[in-house]
């Protein structure tokens, strides 16, 4: 049985398997014992990243998928083409190129445009149907090659609709990808700000402060080179600790449900609110553990040992819910911030505390209430964590505009991409003009 993927294409279309616009799986000749260039299935990129590495490696069976310059890779196995592993080849060192076994080729015909072809299978649409036909048993299934043979309808536009339409799409595609590396320079700068002002602070001037300007200004502190003004503390003398709720068959939601963060809800720097669950607590019980504005929450047990003990700000949208026992609350008492606690308690030296001292049950790292109190932490004047808070909050603006810039261009070009391929949108002969972004 086929399936349509563009039941509302424009009439002049015709409706043809993919299998005429590529040649599925085509046989490459190669040569048995010769080294080619070699992309494994990690070696592409998800969100349609393209290819990040290719290797090398000597043809030695006869299994491995076979491709040249101008085809597109469409990983078959879940949940690769639910993630977006499909890449166009775009160049390779040699004429043909191998892959995993766990890639389809499509290979464009002569009446194909090579990118027209890499953004159809890339389209939602095509990779939902695709998937929905997958076969074998759960966790392994693919995507058989009959999909893209015969079983698979898509619209055809003349070559030269197909080269416009692949045009507009790649100068999407390149806005789109400028901004991604755009905001993950920003993410990096962040990181490396919050480094400095956790080492150096910031002046009078709000700015920051510079060591080798004013060498005197610094000590040499158990937590390194700090500046000589700062007091050293501890969790435990600046917080009050409590832990969560044990989750059990107990706490099962029935008659006095509470709102409470998981581990999952807690990232670093931000709570992450998309799916909170209930917990049964009885009064005396939840008003010991309510989250209020501004108190931090620190991950007590994880997988990954370099992920204990993040931290998070409660937010005015948290706040009122309670907390499961691999968290603490951290409620402040003494003279520190809590957007500089939490700077501080993300920080690599709080990392590399965790990593070294963190223990190990049944594949759960965790960290105990004690060792969480002798954290030590270093304390500026009230002017000096609100100066290094306000550059923090200006580095953030920046780096979330981008990540928001990025967001509506990816929902531009899905949006852009169902009208071109639907003809919906109509782009004519535009292969001679050039497209600004």
């Amino acid at each position: 049985m086929q399936t349509d993927c563009f039941p509302n294409t424009v009439a002049e279309w015709p409706k043809v398997p993919i299998s005429k616009l590529a040649k599925v799986n085509p046989r490459y000749t190669v040569v048995r014992g010769r080294d080619y260039p070699f992309v494994e299935m990690a070696s592409v990129g998800e969100d349609f990243a393209g290819i990040l590495r290719v290797d090398q490696r000597k043809l030695e069976g006869s299994g491995l998928a076979r491709f040249k310059a101008g085809d597109t890779l469409f990983a078959k196995i879940t949940p690769c083409p639910e993630n977006g592993k499909v890449a166009f080849v775009s160049e390779l060192p040699d004429t043909l190129g191998l892959g995993s076994t766990e890639f389809i080729v499509l290979s464009p015909r002569s009446e194909t445009d090579s990118r027209f072809l890499y953004h159809l299978v890339c389209s939602h649409t095509v990779r939902g149907c695709a998937v929905a036909r997958m076969e074998g048993s759960t966790g392994r299934q693919r995507v058989p090659e009959e999909v893209f043979v015969d079983r698979l309808l898509v619209p055809m536009p003349p070559p030269t609709e197909q080269a416009a339409i692949a045009r507009i799409l790649d100068a999407v595609d390149t806005a789109l990808e400028r901004t991604r590396e755009a905001a993950e320079r920003a993410q990096n700068l962040l990181a490396s700000v919050i480094a400095d002002l956790l080492t150096c602070g910031v002046g009078g001037n709000g700015g920051l402060r510079y060591p080798r300007e004013n060498p005197g200004g610094y000590a040499v502190t158990a937590l390194g080179r700090l500046p000589h003004d700062w007091r050293l503390s501890t969790v435990g003398d600046e917080f009050d600790v409590q832990s969560g709720f044990t989750l059990n068959s107990e706490r099962r939601p029935r008659f006095q449900k509470r709102r409470y963060l998981r581990v999952a809800n807690v990232q670093r720097d931000s709570l992450d609110l998309s799916d909170v669950q209930e917990l049964e607590a009885k009064d005396d019980e939840f008003v010991r553990r309510i989250l209020a504005p501004e108190d931090l929450v620190v991950v007590e047990g994880h997988a990954d040992s370099m992920e204990i003990g993040r931290c998070a700000r409660v937010t005015c949208d948290a706040a009122g819910m309670t907390f499961q026992n691999h968290l603490f609350r951290l409620r402040k008492a003494g003279e520190i911030t809590a957007s500089f606690a939490c700077m501080w308690l993300n920080s690599s030296y709080a990392k590399r505390f965790w990593n070294a001292r963190c223990a190990t049950s049944s594949g759960l790292h965790t960290i105990n209430q004690r060792t969480l109190k002798q954290l030590a932490l270093p304390v500026p004047s009230l002017p000096e964590q609100m100066g290094m808070t306000s550059i923090v909050k200006q580095c953030k603006r920046f780096r979330d505009s981008l990540f928001q810039k990025r967001d509506k261009l990816q929902s531009l070009k899905k949006s852009l991409m169902h009208d071109l391929l639907n003809g919906k949108v109509r782009v004519g002969d535009m292969t001679e003009a050039p497209l600004h972004e």
